[in-house]
């Protein structure tokens, strides 16, 4: 068994076991409710990391099981067990990839929610301050009580006045922190982010097809116009237009997957330079590069060994010429 085989297998049993996970989770989910409850699984409002895990292999209808399966074995196969570089070929690293991509799909749902809180701040405050009393009766009142006494009323009607026409808006804030979050299909997407960036700036992965990249950036185009990312399309994805498909989850998967791409291919080189500072000539992880670099050794043995070869048969043809030369001189000198 070669050393690419054997790391290859440890790639693709920890992608087995990924899957083997999913299903289990899958089958076993009503047998185990005290443990894989629906209720335990991450919503925004009261997420922590024991919810996080339980949400990135939770699967409700068998359909979604089954497309999210054979996604993550087709980009984790491209990423992990097909590379060139053991660091991309080792278990953990298939592991932990699985997990950083779900956590940052998680994390980036939970900043997209504290930015639809601001946005409503914003715009509470900004009716608050349109509907400011500044009538002089209003400053006497508040200089009489030496308080600013009249922006708690004109600050309750900004607030009454502002609620009741975008209820919807709010009752939209407070489903989109409180709805579970469940499939692998974050992970998924930061592997597809993983594999774009790999594809371009990764020589241990082979290059995308043209109609890969079409499909893949246009899917990932379609999730960023179907995310919420303002109060009136938070409004629309919820009463209007809603699909049933957690887009930003999908966008934020993948935005965490370039970045856990870029940290593993910058990982490799800063492993690489340090062991080649203090081995010397150690070869850089990398079956390709070792290679061509065990060929270039090979092309230096040979170019030496003829070297010297060439040497010897010119210091050969040297001492033949002086034997011939000093046998002349002692034929003249008879």
């Amino acid at each position: 068994m070669t050393r690419r085989s054997s790391s290859s297998e440890h790639a693709l049993g920890a992608l087995y076991l990924l899957i083997i996970l999913n299903i289990l989770v899958h089958l076993f989910r009503n047998d185990l409710k005290s443990q894989l409850s629906l209720s335990k699984t991450y919503r925004i409002f009261d997420g922590n990391l024991q919810s996080m895990l339980l949400s990135m292999f939770y699967h409700l209808e068998p359909t979604h099981l089954v497309l999210n399966m054979l996604a993550l074995y087709r980009f984790g196969c491209e990423l992990f067990v097909n590379s060139s570089s053991r660091k991309w070929r080792s278990f953990w690293t298939v592991i932990l990839s699985y997990i950083a991509c779900g956590m940052f799909a998680f994390k980036g749902l939970e900043m997209l929610s504290k930015y639809h809180e601001y946005q409503w701040r914003r715009k509470i405050n900004d009716a608050r301050y349109a509907n400011r009393c500044t009538h002089w009766l209003c400053d006497s009142i508040n200089q009489a009580w030496g308080m600013d006494i009249t922006s708690y009323f004109t600050d309750a009607w900004s607030d009454l006045t502002t609620l009741l026409p975008f209820a919807d808006i709010v009752s939209s804030i407070y489903h989109f922190q409180l709805i579970r979050r469940i499939g692998a299909s974050g992970v998924i997407y930061g592997w597809i982010g993983m594999r774009l960036f790999t594809s371009c700036f990764s020589r241990y992965h082979s290059r995308l097809s043209s109609w890969d990249y079409f499909v893949l950036i246009g899917t990932l185009a379609h999730d960023l116009s179907n995310s919420p990312l303002t109060l009136e399309d938070l409004r629309i994805s919820l009463f209007l237009e809603g699909d049933g498909i957690d887009h930003a989850a999908h966008f934020f998967g993948a935005v965490g997957g370039v970045l856990v791409g870029f940290t593993i291919v910058l990982w490799d080189k800063i492993s690489s330079f340090q062991w080649e500072s203090w081995r010397g000539r150690g070869n850089r992880l990398g079956e390709r590069w070792e290679y061509e670099h065990q060929h270039l050794d090979q092309d230096q043995r040979s170019a030496d060994q003829q070297r010297r070869e060439r040497s010897r048969l010119l210091n050969r043809g040297r001492s033949n010429l002086n034997s011939n030369r000093s046998g002349t001189r002692e034929r003249a000198m008879l």
